[in-house]
C-alpha cells in the first residue's frame, strides 16, 4: 500500500511539473506575441509620421498644444473637456477670431467668458442620452454649413476610446487637425486593449497622418521587454489632403522646440524614439 501511494504521489508531482511548463511555456509565447503586436503598432505609429510646421497654441503649460500653421482656414474648434482651464480656446479667439464649442459635465460653465465660447454641459460619449452626447450629434445640432475647416481639440480622460469606437471615419473627416490625449497607454501591452485601439488608429489614418506626439510628463513610461511606452501622449493628426501645403523638408525630430512640461514639478519625458525616428 505504501508503495502505491509513493508512486501515486511521484506520478502527481510529474503531471504538475509538465503542466507547470507548459503554463509557463504558453505565458511566454501569449508575452512574445503580445509584444510583438505593439511593437508593430508603434512602427505603424512612425510610418504615419510626417515633418511639417508647427505652431503652439495655448501658453507654455499643460493647456497648450503643437499643431500645423493653418489656424487661418478654421472657423470653428469642438474642444470636449474643459476642466480648469481653456487658454488653447482663448488664444484661437483672440489671436484667430476661431469660434470653439466646448463640453464638460463636471464644471458649471468655462473658466473664462469669451464672445466666441459656446458651452454645453454634457460630457462626450458613445451615445446622447442624458448628461452625454456623441460627436456627431454635437456637430450637427452646432454647424449651419457655413463654417469653413473645423479643429478637433479632445482631452477627456479615457472616454476618448469610447468616442473614437463609436464614430466613423466621415465624422472624423471633417476636422482639418485634430489634437487629441490618449491616456492609459501602457495597456497597450494588453491584447484586447491593443486590438481596441489598433482598430482606432487605423480608422484615422484613413483620413489622417501624425504631425506631432508629446508625452505627457504627469504620469511617465511604461516599459516592457524593452518597448517603451508614455502611459499619456498628445497626439496632433493632420488631414492627409493638406499635409502637401504645410510639408517641411527636415525629418521628425523630438522634442520639438515649442515642447513644454505638462507639469512644471515633474522631470520632462522624451518620446522613445521608436515612436517617430526613421531607420
Amino acid at each position: 500500500m505504501t508503495d502505491n501511494i509513493n508512486d501515486l504521489v511521484k506520478s502527481l508531482d510529474e503531471t504538475v511539473s509538465q503542466l507547470g511548463l507548459q503554463i509557463v511555456s504558453r505565458d511566454i509565447l501569449m508575452n512574445a506575441l503580445v509584444s510583438t503586436e505593439t511593437e508593430k503598432f508603434i512602427r505603424r505609429f512612425a510610418e504615419k509620421f510626417v515633418s511639417t510646421d508647427l505652431i503652439r497654441v495655448g501658453g507654455d503649460s499643460d493647456g497648450g498644444y503643437l499643431l500645423p500653421n493653418l489656424l487661418d482656414t478654421v472657423s470653428h474648434c469642438f474642444s470636449p473637456g474643459v476642466d480648469y482651464t481653456a487658454t488653447f480656446e482663448a488664444e484661437l479667439s483672440s489671436t484667430y477670431g476661431i469660434k470653439s464649442f466646448l463640453a464638460d459635465a463636471s464644471v458649471e460653465n468655462v473658466p473664462q467668458q469669451d464672445k466666441n465660447f459656446l458651452f454645453i454641459k454634457k460630457f462626450l460619449g458613445n451615445q446622447t442620452r442624458d448628461e452625454y452626447i456623441t460627436l456627431t450629434d454635437w456637430m450637427n445640432s452646432s454647424l449651419d454649413g457655413s463654417e469653413k475647416e473645423l479643429l478637433l481639440q479632445m482631452d477627456i480622460e479615457g472616454s476618448e476610446y469610447d468616442v473614437l469606437t463609436l464614430e466613423s471615419d466621415t465624422t472624423l473627416r471633417k476636422f482639418a487637425v485634430m489634437v487629441i490625449e490618449f491616456h492609459d497607454l501602457q495597456c497597450l501591452f494588453q491584447k484586447h486593449f491593443l486590438q481596441m485601439v489598433s482598430s482606432i488608429f487605423e480608422k484615422i489614418y484613413n483620413n489622417f497622418s501624425i504631425c506631432h506626439v508629446h508625452p505627457n510628463n504627469c504620469c511617465g513610461i511604461a516599459s516592457y521587454n524593452g518597448i517603451e511606452v508614455p502611459r499619456v501622449a498628445e497626439i496632433t493628426f493632420i488631414r492627409n489632403d493638406l499635409i502637401a501645403a504645410y510639408k517641411k523638408k527636415l525629418p521628425v525630430k523630438l522634442p520639438h522646440p515649442l515642447d513644454r512640461k505638462n507639469q512644471d514639478t515633474n522631470p520632462d519625458l522624451l518620446m522613445p524614439e521608436i515612436w517617430w525616428k526613421r531607420y
